[in-house]
């Protein structure tokens, strides 16, 4: 495929749909037959109401969606800077190795530059081989371990 033929364009209100379909082909690769816990109108709300969540890059070959990424501000609280963190990123199967994911992430670079970030983070999960495509672009493994709370573990810290 021609990388040249790709455009990568700011997620916009109407694109909340396709960012829909491709978070659930993302909890596919993931989590085979786990159905989406996000609703288009959540994305519609979280991404594009009068106080978005994340934004969101999508690219297009032909005039047709391939592939988003998703990302937010974050802080560097060690630095005292502000800095991006890449929450999903996603690219058809047959596109995949096209240059997609390369140039989705290339645009958030852009971004963190123009902004000020600091620098970019994401957590993939161990064993997946999109590590090493995030290795490949020039992302270091930190090697910590991502850890969460939530359900009732939180409920019962938060009752300390």
């Amino acid at each position: 495929m021609q990388a040249s033929s790709l455009i990568v364009r700011k997620a916009v209100a109407g694109d909340a749909e396709t960012i829909f379909r491709f978070t659930a082909g993302l909890i596919e690769d993931h989590l085979p037959g786990q159905p989406p816990w996000v609703s288009v109108e959540d994305i519609k709300i979280n991404g594009f109401g009068s106080d978005p969540l994340f934004e969101a890059l999508i690219a297009e070959r032909d005039d047709q969606p391939i592939g988003f990424v998703s990302f937010f501000r974050g802080y560097a609280g060690w630095r005292g800077k502000p800095m991006g963190i890449v929450h999903a990123l996603y690219v058809l199967p047959e596109e995949r190795r096209s240059g997609a994911a390369r140039t989705l992430m290339a645009g958030v670079a852009r971004i963190a530059l123009e902004r000020g970030w600091i620098r970019i983070e994401l957590f993939v999960e161990e064993g997946r081989p999109a590590l090493s495509f995030y290795e490949r672009i020039g992302m270091r493994d930190l090697h910590h371990r991502h850890l969460r709370l939530e359900g009732e573990a939180l409920s019962n810290l938060a009752r300390i």
